[in-house]
């Protein structure tokens, strides 16, 4: 079975079908459904597990992915990726996996919670096709399939191609000032992201850096950040990995940004994700790097880290001290950025911890995983009130 799921408005159904192999495909226009960004709060894992805590109209599409084999997702781009309306599609896809964790083909995976999905992509516009390659690649792979490939519209040469991206340069003046937006579409109160802000912006104090701190999570705060992004000269996105790039959210958020400016700025980045390893986010880092002349900006570089899905369970005793040692951590990148001002150093580099783990290494931590990283993982779910197995079947 194969789901088409098509976000282009004037994109015809027979147009698509003679793209794909499969012509008994089902395709489901979204364009005038009402279908809302993930916003990260991790209750289809934990709480209700395998169903949103969204009551929208993507429940009807969940309902029919968990009997495909593959997914097709059409979609506008922009800065060479999904627009903001495909990824969506993307990132509600999680309560197809649980909260368990497994090695899977060598890499840290989710648990699948149904059958296998393979994903591909079509597209219109400026698409990165080497880029949207390995996106499929990679989020095939968290569905435990493989890659449908990305296929362009038309035959324009409209490829978006930057192979080089300007570096930053070293600051000359000390900083006084920077703008921080947090691109997490979590609530302030419950997001990860903040709190790592938090632990970030104490490195300022020896300093005298100053800060100004927007969240997208809040559409009260946008024009703000938009006003801000325009007119300073250095500025910090943090956010976390979602399904191995940028949350909508925050496409949505920087596809309406002026792509000319006043004046260049430094740009840099806060890339995290729940997974340790760093080859997890490296993706995202590259759709990071992208970005940023796009935006009229100078890439200050990305600091890169993972393991901090965690931070979410900070006020668990048994855990207190680990999760309070990872979060301080990014104080001492917050001197480290007062100081340089980007994050292409020697230490924004040794802080992303293991690139990747050996192979004894991997099977020392898959027993730790069904031994007692799952475990905890239930035992957090009864602390949300959780019931239900966390594998159950909803749907099925």
């Amino acid at each position: 079975m194969t789901i088409v799921l098509n976000t282009l408005a004037d994109v015809s159904s027979d147009r698509i079908s003679a793209l794909i192999p499969d012509k008994e495909a089902e395709i489901i226009n979204t364009s005038d459904m009402k279908i809302a960004h993930c916003i990260g709060c991790n209750q289809c894992w934990l709480k209700s597990p395998g169903v949103c805590a969204i009551k929208d109209d993507y429940e009807t599409i969940i309902k029919k992915l968990v009997s495909a084999d593959n997914l097709w997702i059409v979609s506008d781009t922009h800065f060479g990726f999904l627009d903001h309306r495909g990824k969506k599609l993307a990132d509600r896809l999680v309560p197809l996996l649980t909260m368990y964790i497994e090695f899977r083909g060598g890499w840290l995976r989710h648990q699948l919670r149904y059958r296998a999905l393979n994903i591909g992509v079509i597209y219109q516009g400026d698409g990165n096709h080497e880029f949207l390659e390995e996106w499929c690649e990679r989020a095939s792979q968290n569905l435990g399939g493989h890659s449908l490939g990305a296929i362009a519209m038309d035959d324009s040469d409209k490829s978006f191609t930057q192979d080089t991206v300007r570096k930053s340069v070293p600051e000359v003046q000390p900083m006084k000032h920077v703008v921080i937006i947090n691109g997490s579409p979590r609530t302030r109160q419950h997001s990860n992201t903040d709190k790592i802000i938090q632990s970030f912006v104490k490195g300022f104090d020896e300093t005298g850096l100053t800060y100004d701190l927007y969240s997208l999570s809040s559409r009260k705060e946008w024009a703000a950040a938009y006003d801000a992004f325009l007119a300073n000269d250095h500025i910090i996105i943090a956010l976390p990995l979602y399904v191995e790039c940028a949350p909508s959210l925050l496409l949505e958020f920087i596809e309406t940004l002026p792509t000319v400016r006043p004046r260049s700025a430094n740009l840099s980045f806060i890339l995290h994700g729940g997974f340790e390893e760093g080859h997890q986010l490296r993706l995202g880092e590259r759709f990071l790097q992208m970005i940023s002349e796009s935006l009229g900006c100078t890439y200050g570089g990305t600091l890169v880290r993972g393991g901090t899905f965690l931070i979410r369970m900070k006020e668990d005793k048994k855990m207190e001290k680990q999760l309070e040692k990872l979060i301080s951590s990014f104080a001492y990148m917050g001197r480290s950025f007062a100081h340089h001002g980007n994050f292409q150093t020697k230490e924004a580099k040794k802080f992303t911890g293991p690139e990747r783990y050996p192979w004894l290494l991997r099977q020392i931590v898959g027993i730790l995983l069904r031994k007692v990283v799952n475990k905890n993982f239930e035992r957090f779910a009864q602390q949300w009130g959780c019931t239900s197995p966390l594998d159950k079947k909803v749907y099925e």
